[in-house]
């Protein structure tokens, strides 16, 4: 199987409270297997569906645009973008 192209992360703030990325996903890209150092919540920009693999096999997760959802640390894991659509997602860390 091909390797999926990789997201791409932009730093937009990073500061003693927050680091804030914007997280660009074209189609069919992936994050590739990762692990956050701290707790963090998403904004999806859009309505999507991505592909989140804990290690049990990737399972459909569906956001809605501007609804937020909260992740703690310490969870490995890689996020597909399976669809024929560019994505985009905002990305907050907690300090």
């Amino acid at each position: 199987m091909a390797e999926r192209p990789l997201f791409v992360m932009t730093e937009q703030i990073d500061n003693h409270r927050t680091c804030v990325n914007h997280l660009f996903f074209p189609a069919g890209s992936e994050t590739r297997w990762h692990r956050h150092e701290r707790d963090y919540v998403i904004v999806p920009l859009q309505d999507c569906t991505l592909l989140i693999d804990t290690g049990e096999g990737p399972e459909p997760v569906s956001l809605k645009a501007g609804e937020c959802y909260y992740r703690d640390a310490g969870v490995e894991h890689n996020v597909i973008n399976d669809s024929r659509a560019d994505l985009v997602l905002i990305e907050v860390e907690l300090k």
